[in-house]
């Protein structure tokens, strides 16, 4: 059954507000504790339904994968092989990428969801958030938190997931013209003898009791001290300069975000950065997902 044949849905990105990694499988993924947080900035899929058969991607970035190694390609896959259904038309998915590559602001993540999100909705499969995760994980580790969003503890490797209250603040968000590969991230962590660990206790007592200096002070990504690149910490400094009370790397980078009491601050201090091509003055939003009608 079609409930539509147009749909848009804004995928959200995210940032992590605290990344560390707390042990490392037999199959060779590590075991995180991390917090993500769903933020405002977002890629938005169109997604149509034709004559025809199979799923096509549109988007005007040439550097955009439109084949089978497209992640939104993957998730259709997986999702039909989930639901053993026969779409019986041809999906058109034209993507609007905002959300920088290699950044760790999870776009390819965000596209996944959305794209569960959307076919779940479109077929009327009315599959649970448990069930739409389950599909998520095996397409990647950021996937299960954008089918949810909001802020989260995620624990694993990104697949236990437990709500936490938003922080009331803004953020802006720099990238640095250099991007680093998840695997390439974890290679530099994985050679640290002794790195640096989160106090993830009291920060999670900061975010549950509101109290945003005291988040501020906590924040932190292990990744970050692993790159122990100069471009990073950079954007930190001027991110600091313009005010922000905390400026961490997001998930394996390289973006950095730095946290503002409000979003006027955010949007007074963004006018200063100019040296960035990608920045973004951005909120938290409780999902990771808005179907746009």
């Amino acid at each position: 059954m079609v409930t539509c044949s147009n749909l848009k849905v804004k995928a959200y990105g995210k940032i992590n507000l605290a990344l560390d990694v707390v042990g490392k499988r037999d199959d060779g993924y590590h075991m995180l504790n991390t917090i993500m947080q769903s933020v405002s900035c977002c890629d938005l899929l169109d997604f149509t339904l034709s004559e025809g058969e199979g799923i096509e991607i549109a988007c005007g970035l040439d550097s955009f994968p439109k084949g089978e190694d497209n992640i939104i390609t993957q998730a259709y896959h997986a999702f039909a092989d989930f639901t053993h259904i026969d779409f019986g038309c041809k999906i058109t998915v034209t993507v609007e990428k905002n959300l920088p590559s290699q950044a760790g602001m999870g776009g390819g993540s965000a596209d996944a969801a959305a794209t569960l999100r959307a076919l779940d909705f479109m077929f009327d499969t009315r599959l649970t958030d448990e069930q739409l995760c389950s599909i998520a994980v095996g397409l990647g580790a950021d996937v299960p938190f954008c089918i949810t969003g909001g802020t989260r503890l995620c624990q694993g490797v990104g697949e236990i997931m437990s709500r936490l209250p938003s922080p009331d603040c803004a953020f802006v968000i720099v990238k640095p013209d250099i991007g680093i590969s998840t695997p390439e991230a974890f290679r530099k962590y994985d050679s640290i003898a002794n790195p640096k660990r989160c106090n993830m206790d009291v920060l999670l007592r900061y975010i549950g009791g509101g109290k945003l200096f005291g988040i501020c002070s906590n924040l932190f990504n292990v990744l970050e001290y692993a790159a122990d690149c100069e471009e990073i910490s950079h954007a930190a400094e001027q991110l600091k300069n313009s005010g922000a009370l905390a400026a961490v790397m997001t998930g394996s980078g390289s973006a950095v975000f730095g946290v503002y009491p409000d979003l006027s601050a955010a949007q007074s201090a963004a006018e200063k950065l100019t040296d960035w091509s990608y920045k973004c003055v951005c909120q938290p939003v409780k999902q990771g997902w808005e179907f746009v009608y």
